[in-house]
């Protein structure tokens, strides 16, 4: 395997890490809706922009530009992460207190007479 002068990984392991990535994050955009997901999907799909560049300042563009992905990544992971939080709590503030199973009750002893005494004396 030849390492590309360009980037740490050789062309093809490169390309197959891509190809997958896309697919996973178009499957998880679809089933959740995430902003995120769709950062990371061009984010990663941009790393393939360094072989077509060939100046210097097209790879600072580039580096720039998966800087700025990333903080808009952790931006809105936390935004979501909060949502989601949020919607929990809700969830437990509205679930009846019927659902939950009922205590054990503790069993009164009053009503209990103790014989024992009564037996000894006869």
């Amino acid at each position: 395997m030849e390492h590309s002068i360009k980037f740490p990984l050789p062309f093809n392991i490169h390309v197959g890490f891509v190809i997958v990535s896309v697919i996973l994050l178009i499957l998880c955009y679809m089933r959740r809706k995430y902003a995120y997901e769709l950062y990371l999907l061009i984010g990663v799909a941009s790393t393939m922009l360094i072989y077509i560049a060939d100046s210097k300042p097209i790879f600072y563009i580039l580096g720039v530009e998966e800087l700025i992905l990333l903080c808009l990544v952790i931006a809105d992971m936390a935004k979501v992460s909060k949502e989601i939080a949020a919607k929990e709590k809700a969830a437990e503030e509205k679930t009846p207190q019927d659902d939950q199973p009922p205590e054990m009750e503790s069993i009164s002893t009053d009503n209990i007479t103790d014989n024992s005494d009564d037996n000894l004396g006869e």
